[in-house]
């Protein structure tokens, strides 16, 4: 009777299975991301947020003790959004009443954001509008900053799903006024 010894057989063949187990995973890992990577730049595949050409009021001048409701004008819809979140802010804040519009459902819709604001005193305040996007496409980073016609500073930027949260990516747009109360 013969001995063998078949742990040494086991260890001469292990790398062997291992390749074979492994080798075809690896080609549809490889596939994956090249099929992947081929819609990189194609802006049909990219999320986008909307942007805006102005800070609209319903009444000017503006009259302390009245509301007046704001309006942000898209002059271009964002594209492949989900989640949407409007926040409002009046500096300074002392009993400035605010009354937003939130967009249905918390997703984006393409209506233009709006809030009623009573100012309760005359005197110079700083409108701030933000609102932050959940991208539904890829989402490359960028950072713009722009002075729009009627005064509003708008900021458009996006940030990878590391800067924010492990799950999504955000795109974010902010518009910044100074008005005057009478």
């Amino acid at each position: 009777m013969k001995a063998t010894n078949s742990s040494n057989e086991l260890k001469t063949l292990t790398p062997i299975i291992v390749l074979k187990h492994t080798l075809p995973l690896f080609f549809l890992l490889c596939v994956f991301l090249i099929s992947c990577s081929e819609h990189t730049n194609d802006s049909k595949y990219r999320s986008d947020c909307p942007r805006f050409s102005a800070m609209q009021f319903s009444a000017e001048p503006i009259v302390a003790g009245t509301p007046v409701e704001v309006t942000c004008i898209e002059s271009r819809a964002g594209k492949l959004l989900n989640t949407t979140i409007y926040t409002w802010e009046v500096l300074p804040a002392e009993d400035v009443s605010l009354t937003p519009v939130a967009p249905e459902q918390g997703l984006y819709d393409g209506k233009n954001p709006t809030c009623t604001i009573l100012f309760p005193h005359a005197g110079t305040y700083t409108i701030t509008f933000r609102a932050d996007y959940a991208g539904s496409g890829q989402v490359n980073y960028f950072s713009e900053r722009a002075t729009l016609d009627d005064g509003t500073t708008a900021e458009y930027t996006a940030n990878t799903a590391s800067d924010t949260s492990p799950q999504r990516d955000y795109l974010h747009a902010t518009l910044t006024r100074r008005v005057t109360v009478h």
